[in-house]
């Protein structure tokens, strides 16, 4: 810049010497105050920008552009709201962790209570099968009874052979010495022996009834044998099919018991766990989506905060700039201001117009 605000200030402009040349002193006056004060606007506005230049500068460099107090605000409470929301994410992950424990541990209860009914079947059914092992031991004792019948059967039949072959020989000697042999009301009841030779007979005969009674008691013996034997064994067998058929039925509802209490359980189970678990996903997908959503908010801020940043810079360096680079002397010089026309410190460029106000300033 080539004229500074001072030299505008203690310009002096030469009078003319005659009226028809130069300009008129009170224009040129106010011209040049009006340049006084454009000029000293213009040097202060200069002064203001580059203030402004230079702390944008020092703040640009020392903190790497601090954000606005507005957009620093706005993202504390974006912040706030991110972490209420990671806040409310754990809560209710844990409520729905702990809905899915008491949901296993109602399950675990039932489960429970199945293993202890099936161990309540499992001792009746237990209880059963000793009652057919009972019954199998009555069936035994029936078994050894009828031994122990046919034991006395073979007694008394080696008795009847015994008894035969000495009836045998009774006849036998008989046949040499026939005898009389008295009886009394068809069934011999008695038998009368006079003399020695009618003592074969006799003895004979007498065999031979207690043949028929040991045959008629053996034949007795073998009918009630059979008879206890048959009892043993339909009463072993009803006892036995009877424990079977508890014993299965017991067990099938058991196994069927414990099989719906067991599926029931594990069914509950396992839809308390895809609950919980679809519960889980749809809160962690709302709260991925709001950070997602708070997330571009705060880069839409940052981006707007730098661009707001660079534009207010970019404008300042332009204006400052322009202001370095910008020429305000016009192009067209007046005669007054010319170098030539100049007059040095201390003196007037226009004394006739000073003498003259002077002169009217004494008389007044």
């Amino acid at each position: 810049m080539t004229l500074t605000l001072d030299e505008v200030r203690r310009i002096r402009f030469p009078m003319a010497r005659r009226p028809g040349e130069g300009y008129r002193a009170g224009e040129v006056d106010d011209f040049v105050d009006k340049v006084d004060a454009t000029f000293a606007a213009i040097v202060d506005e200069n002064d203001r920008l580059k203030a402004q230049l230079d702390a944008l500068k020092k703040a640009d460099g020392a903190a790497g552009g601090q954000p606005d107090a507005k957009l620093n605000e706005e993202n504390t409470h974006l912040k706030a709201q991110l972490e209420e929301l990671r806040a409310h994410q754990q809560e209710a992950g844990s409520a729905e962790l702990e809905r899915s424990r008491i949901a296993a541990s109602e399950a675990e209860n039932k489960v429970r209570a199945a293993q202890q009914e099936a161990a309540t079947l499992r001792s009746q059914l237990e209880e059963a099968r000793r009652s057919a092992t009972q019954q199998t031991s009555v069936q035994g004792a029936g078994a050894a009874e009828v031994n122990r019948l046919r034991t006395e059967n073979e007694r008394l039949n080696s008795q009847l052979k015994q008894a035969r072959n000495e009836t045998e020989a009774a006849r036998r000697a008989a046949a040499a010495s026939p005898a009389k042999v008295a009886s009394t009301s068809g069934a011999p009841d008695r038998i009368q022996v006079s003399t020695s030779a009618e003592a074969a007979p006799a003895v004979v005969r007498m065999v031979e009834l207690a043949i028929a009674d040991a045959e008629r008691v053996v034949h007795e013996a073998h009918e009630e044998a059979d008879r206890k034997m048959a009892d043993a064994e339909k009463k072993a067998h009803e006892h036995i099919v009877d424990a079977q058929t508890r014993a299965e039925r017991i067990e099938s509802a058991a196994r069927v018991n414990s099989e719906r209490v067991t599926s029931e359980a594990r069914a509950t189970a396992e839809k308390v766990t895809t609950d919980a678990q679809a519960r889980r996903n749809e809160l962690f997908g709302e709260l991925e989506s709001e950070r997602d959503d708070l997330t571009g908010k705060v880069d839409q801020l940052r981006a707007f905060e730098n661009n707001y940043r660079d534009s207010i810079i970019s404008h300042l360096r332009s204006q400052a700039e322009n202001i370095e680079k910008g020429v305000f002397e016009p192009t067209a010089t007046a005669d007054l201001v010319r170098s030539e026309n100049r007059v040095a410190p201390g003196s007037s460029a226009t004394p006739r117009l000073d003498a003259l106000i002077t002169g009217r300033s004494q008389q007044n």
